[in-house]
């Protein structure tokens, strides 16, 4: 599927489940892409019928890696492909319910707690050219370094679950081929963050990847690098088998802060309850890009207005941290705002949640047009809306 003929690494699915007296709550990482909103539903179900948890407790994450193959709705795959498209999905659902049943086995008393550390291994990917802003890696431009950890320990004082917040995409090997044009399929940075750290851990500790808003947020370094000629063409490169040696640096790097930060926590039983609160913002919407491919840099662009959306906002509440979580792929500096409007010190703002949503970019880049202002189905302003909703939201908890 995808060109993909060969596996690197696995593809996993995680799944914690957390409860008090009154609520339960799953949270579900799938190495994927995007999960769609058949998947998401296949998912809820499993969630529902191995865990007991409503669907809208259930949070659904993609680990955002671009190496696996796209699993899309039936309606959406070529003839030649649904018997693959159909295989691959009943595969993630049986490594779905293997969690599920895992974590369902293993619940046992818990406590809490949340730190912050920084790690530079994203940059800024939008880049100035002659030609208009494109994608590349600026290292004076906005970065989110701040890495959440969420640590969640038994009674021994051994993590049972970890939760790393980074604005990040898992896309180091993102267009990469082997020297024989060949595609792996890799969980990426994400997977190489959680598999050192669970190994680290041992004990059958699981570490669940919480991709930020990372939607102008690259890998510091990436086996594809492309460049914008004097001609405005684009030119690649591409490291290769190489690129994975990246990956696994840039994992290492990211695991062993989280590991600094995690071991540092100060943990203790939560004395709130649980609380998850699900909600639909209304935004201004625009037509998306008829052709995603024959986008370019370019200093005009048409950004035709088409009337109103809504935007799925998911606020679940553990103890004194919150994890905000969105379908959009937000931009570093609205995460950043919403931690800065947050009243919780431990805010993780979670994007790829629940579905996939294209960008949602920030104000400045619609003036800029960079890629990720062209590629959505959301308008200016969207972005800033979503955000004070969100402030909101987490002054009312």
């Amino acid at each position: 599927m995808d060109g993909f003929t060969s596996v690197r690494d696995p593809l996993h699915a995680r799944v914690l489940v957390l409860e008090d007296s009154a609520t339960r709550l799953a949270l579900c990482v799938i190495d994927q892409t995007s999960v769609f909103d058949d998947q998401i539903a296949r998912t809820r179900d499993i969630l529902r019928w191995v865990c007991s948890v409503e669907p809208s407790h259930c949070l659904v994450v993609a680990s955002h890696t671009f190496s696996a193959p796209h699993i899309m709705p039936p309606e959406r795959v070529p003839e030649h492909d649904r018997a693959k498209n159909a295989l691959l999905g009943k595969a993630v659902d049986n490594a779905v319910e293997q969690a599920a049943v895992e974590a369902e086995r293993t619940m046992r008393p818990a406590r809490t707690g949340f730190g912050i550390g920084a790690s530079r291994v994203n940059v800024q990917r939008d880049v100035p050219t002659p030609h208009g802003w494109w994608l590349g890696a600026d290292d004076n431009g906005p970065v989110d370094g701040c890495v959440g950890v969420t640590r969640i320990e038994g009674e021994d004082g051994r993590p049972i679950a970890v939760l790393v917040n980074h604005a990040v995409q898992s896309s180091v090997m993102n267009g990469s081929v082997t020297q024989a044009g060949e595609r792996q399929v890799t969980a990426d940075l994400a997977g190489a963050t959680s598999r050192r750290m669970e190994e680290a851990y041992g004990n059958g500790a699981v570490v669940l990847f919480l991709i930020g808003a990372a939607g102008d947020q690259a890998p510091c370094l990436t086996a594809v690098h492309t460049t914008v000629g004097k001609d405005g063409e684009l030119r690649r490169t591409d490291a290769h088998e190489a690129g994975f040696a990246l990956a696994e640096q840039l994992g290492e790097r990211l695991a062993d802060e989280a590991v600094r930060v995690g071991e540092a926590v100060r943990v203790g039983v939560p004395t709130v309850p649980l609380r998850v609160v699900n909600e639909q913002v209304k935004v201004p919407a625009q037509n998306p890009p008829a052709d995603l491919h024959a986008l370019r840099p370019t200093t005009r662009y048409d950004f035709t207005p088409d009337g109103m959306s809504e935007a799925p906002v998911v606020v679940a509440r553990v103890g004194d941290t919150v994890l905000v979580g969105v379908q959009a792929e937000l931009n570093a500096c609205t995460g950043m705002a919403i931690r800065a409007a947050s009243p919780f010190p431990g805010t993780c703002v979670v994007t790829m949640v629940n579905g996939a949503a294209k960008y949602m970019a920030d104000a400045r880049s619609y003036d800029r047009i960079t890629y990720e202002a062209m590629n959505s189905r959301y308008a200016k302003g969207a972005a800033e809306t979503v955000t004070a909703r969100i402030a909101d939201i987490l002054r009312a908890l």
